[in-house]
Formats: structure tokens, sequence, C-alpha cells
């Protein structure tokens, strides 16, 4: 009887190592927790309330500006681009794109630097923070191209030039500006499911102030 009731524990205790391990396997990496991290320091939210509240705000403000930015370029590129003179624009010095191409290409240009520079600052990844450094400059080349054609080989009146790269200027802010706001939005949300999923909390602690007693309080002089 007793060997039976000992094989019969050891068979119920077999199983404790594969829980374990997979337990271990289900716990967040460090990886993962200084990603999260690295999110919450520069975001700064003060608790789970407010990443959900900053996530809604970020969508909010992406989806804002995104329009803002198109309809920007239907206003004053598609539909305002001949009243300006565009079809006159001398062609792009890398890609031979036409100014109306241009307009497309430097968002979209942008849009993937923002992404690759956000996503290889968190991650750490040089690789990628390179590549999307070459993007940005990129971007910045064929904004100031027209002022530079003004001013180095004067094919370009002021007037002209100015107009044609201010434009490609706001163009490409907007859309900085929309792509940062949507990336912020999924990093935060995957902070928010990654903590809610595993039991962890990354939020810095909250200090509440000291409030003073009346037994704090210097006796009053006589």
């Amino acid at each position: 009887m007793v060997l039976g009731e000992d094989s019969h524990e050891e068979a119920a205790s077999a199983p404790a190592p594969a829980a374990v391990a997979a337990e271990i396997d289900d716990a967040p990496s460090a990886y993962n927790v200084e990603m999260m991290e690295s999110i919450v320091q520069r975001l700064r939210p003060e608790d789970r309330h407010q990443i959900r509240d900053m996530i809604s705000e970020r969508g909010r403000m992406s989806g804002a500006l995104g329009i803002a930015c198109f309809l920007f370029w239907w206003v004053a590129v598609h539909m305002g681009g001949d009243s300006l003179g565009d079809s006159d624009l001398p062609a792009s010095l890398i890609g031979d794109f036409s100014y109306y191409h241009l307009s497309l290409v430097v968002p979209g240009v942008t849009l993937v630097a923002t992404i690759l520079l956000t996503m290889g600052r968190e991650k750490g990844q040089s690789l990628t923070s390179n590549a999307g450094g070459v993007l940005a400059v990129m971007a910045l080349f064929l904004v100031v191209e027209p002022i530079g054609r003004m001013a180095l080989l004067g094919d370009l009146d002021t007037q002209t030039a100015l107009t044609a790269s201010g434009r490609l200027a706001i163009i490409a802010a907007l859309i900085h500006m929309a792509t940062k706001m949507m990336v912020d939005s999924i990093l935060l949300e995957w902070v928010r499911g990654f903590m809610m999923s595993s039991d962890i909390d990354v939020l810095p602690e909250r200090q509440d102030p000291i409030i003073e007693g009346h037994a704090d309080e210097a006796p009053p002089l006589v």
C-alpha cells in the first residue's frame, strides 16, 4: 500500500516541470519589458486609464492630420497645381519626378522614414534607425530642391520656388505628425494589452503628497 501511494504521488507531481516551463515561456521577456519601459518613459502616462485616453487622443489626432494632409494636397496640388505653374517646374534631379509625382513621393518617403526612426529608437536597432535617417534626408532634399535650384541653377524664380517647396514642406510635416501619432497610439495599445495579459506593471509609482497633520504643526510661541 505504501509503494502504491508513493507511485501515485510521483505521477501527480510529474506534470509540475512542464507547468513551470509553460509559465516561463508565458513570462514577458526582458526585451519586451525594456521596450515597454522605454515607451512609458518617453510618453509618460500616469496610470492605465491615462494610457487608454492617450491611445484614443493620438489615434484621433492622427486621423485628423491625415485627412488634413490629403485635403491640402487635393486643393493645393491636384486641383490648384496648374494655376501655380506646376507644369512649368523642372523634373527632380533624383528620379526625374515631375512636381505632381514628387508631391506623392515625398509623403511616402516621410511616412516610411518616420516609422523606421520611431521603431529603431524603441527597439534599439541601429540598422533600422540608419535606414530611417537616410530616408529622412532624402525627403528633406526633395522638399528643398526647388529652393536649391533657384539659388544654385537659377532656373526658377523666387516665388515659384518658395511656393513649390512650401507646399511640399506642409505635406511632409502633416504626414510626419500623423504617422508619429499613429505609431505612438499603436505602441501604447501594445503596452496596455501586454500589461493586461501578462499581469505586469511598468508604470512609474505614484508618490502621493504628504499631508501634514496638526501634530506636525509647530506649537505657537508664547
